[in-house]
């Protein structure tokens, strides 16, 4: 199912394939002096995106550019809840590859595979 998913106010195009969407909840246990168990609940979640788009190089270079800075704003609209969300997140590029040039590619640059990370912080 594809999620609309905005990166600093502009909207990514579509993914070759589904999103992994992944919110895990941020928790520390350890035993007391007593011998019990003591469960200290940092924050409800923490939100993992990773997928895979082609690009042209335009937008490869957006990609980059968007991996070299600290954080990008990831806004995400999960139609389950049918809400948009936003989430400071890092933004790395977990893979790279060149697709080989088409004659009607060469005004775009070539087309890149790109397979990337947004991890909330």
């Amino acid at each position: 199912m594809f999620h609309e998913i905005t990166i600093n106010g502009i909207t990514l195009p579509r993914p070759d394939g589904d999103l992994e969407f992944v919110s895990e909840k941020l928790k520390t246990e350890y035993e007391t002096e007593a011998g019990t168990t003591q469960v200290s609940v940092h924050r409800e979640s923490k939100l993992t995106i990773t997928g895979s788009w082609t690009l042209t190089g335009s937008w490869a270079d957006r990609f980059r550019n968007w991996a070299g800075m600290d954080t990008v704003t990831v806004s995400a609209f999960f139609p389950q809840t049918d809400e948009m969300t936003e989430h400071e997140c890092q933004f790395a590029i977990t893979g790279e590859k060149h697709v080989h040039r088409a004659r009607e590619q060469l005004r775009t640059d070539g087309l890149y595979q790109m397979t990337v990370k947004m991890e909330e912080l």
